[in-house]
């Protein structure tokens, strides 16, 4: 049986709309709801008003038009299929830099230091001849079916002080049962993004380039390098969720907070889309499928042993894992397999929970 459905997507607001939003929620075009939008647990959800949701386009990437409202925003934070959806939607209005489809390729794979200096001229040339009207969606390497961009669901949220912006797109029917039935590990990372494993099987995430910027590059330059680099590991993280998902019964995922990371982890793996997918897209295209997401803590995950009965302490170095029992793997794929032994305990523990216990037995 399939269920229509459909996927969201939490954009934060740039702080340079917020003196719009609080006059439009001062003059009533930003109404206060009591809706529960199971995006985010706390904060004032804002409709607004019928005017603003059916004027509503995508200017550029980092523009949302609700009518007379310029809400500035990183819309290309979106996976390939919405971020096309919403596109096709706004053409007429929507504007991209040009040839933006052969600077993003470009970064599918490995660059020598001549190719980064071409590549930064290109990429210069673009913001030089600046933003121009689309005819399509240029900043993703595959192709996808549009779908309705639900322009009357849009909300927005104030938490904290900050603003988010909330994007509603239909999708196709939902699988009621998942075409796969393996339990699959997903270790994250940078390098690379993301590794995948169950039984003697595994899939990794394409190596990206990662040209470095120039001293005195220009903001409009950099920004626009920023969101080809997000677009191209969008791109890598499709790829990879392709291959993953049709052979997916059960995703185990990492329980990681970001907040939480010290270094520059959690900037890397915003720029990278390793969080977005991680956080949100990357479950909701498990439920799409009818696939169940499982999120696991990801203690030791990375420094035990997942050739070892026992969980066997080891050490790594770079790529490389080694445990004194003479196993040497891929760092990589030993943490997405312990990401499924953990997911098989977790069960086993639950089975035990449930069992009636024998007479005169107390459960610890």
């Amino acid at each position: 049986m399939h269920h229509t459905h459909h996927t969201h997507h939490v954009i934060r607001v740039d702080r340079s709309a917020y003196p719009q939003l609080k006059q439009a929620v001062a003059s009533g075009q930003l109404q206060p709801s009591a809706e529960q939008l199971d995006v985010m647990t706390h904060g004032q959800v804002y409709r607004p008003a019928g005017p603003l949701l059916t004027a509503q386009m995508l200017v550029h990437d980092r523009e949302l038009q609700l009518g007379h409202l310029a809400i500035a925003g990183e819309f290309y934070r979106l996976p390939e299929a919405e971020y096309t959806s919403i596109i096709t939607a706004s053409l007429g209005v929507y504007r991209q830099y040009p040839d933006v489809y052969p600077l993003l390729t470009a970064l599918l794979t490995p660059m020598t230091p001549a190719d980064e200096t071409s590549w930064w001229q290109d990429v210069r040339g673009a913001a030089v001849q600046g933003r121009q009207l689309a005819s399509g969606a240029d900043m993703v390497d595959d192709i996808w079916t549009p779908t309705a961009w639900l322009r009357d669901r849009t909300r927005l949220i104030r938490l904290g002080g900050e603003w988010f912006v909330v994007l509603y797109v239909a999708q196709p029917p939902r699988r009621a049962v998942p075409e796969g039935h393996d339990v699959i590990g997903v270790d994250i990372g940078l390098h690379p993004l993301a590794t995948a494993a169950w039984g003697q099987q595994h899939a990794v995430t394409w190596s990206l380039a990662q040209p470095a910027v120039p001293a005195g590059e220009s903001a409009e330059v950099r920004t626009l390098a920023e969101v080809l680099t997000y677009a191209a590991a969008r791109a890598a993280l499709e790829d990879l969720m392709v291959q993953v998902l049709p052979q997916a019964g059960t995703l185990v995922l990492e329980t990681i907070g970001y907040a939480q990371f010290r270094g520059d982890f959690t900037v890397a793996a915003r720029r990278r889309a390793v969080a977005d997918w991680h956080q949100s897209w990357g479950p909701q295209r498990a439920y799409a499928r009818g696939i169940r997401v499982v999120r696991v803590p990801a203690a030791f995950t990375s420094q035990t042993c997942s050739a070892c009965p026992a969980h066997t302490l080891g050490t790594r170095q770079g790529p490389t894992f080694t445990c004194p029992q003479g196993h040497v793997l891929n760092a990589h794929i030993n943490a997405a397999k312990n990401l499924v032994r953990c997911y098989w305990g977790l069960q086993a523990r639950a089975r035990r929970r449930r069992a009636p216990a024998a007479p005169g037995v107390v459960r610890p």
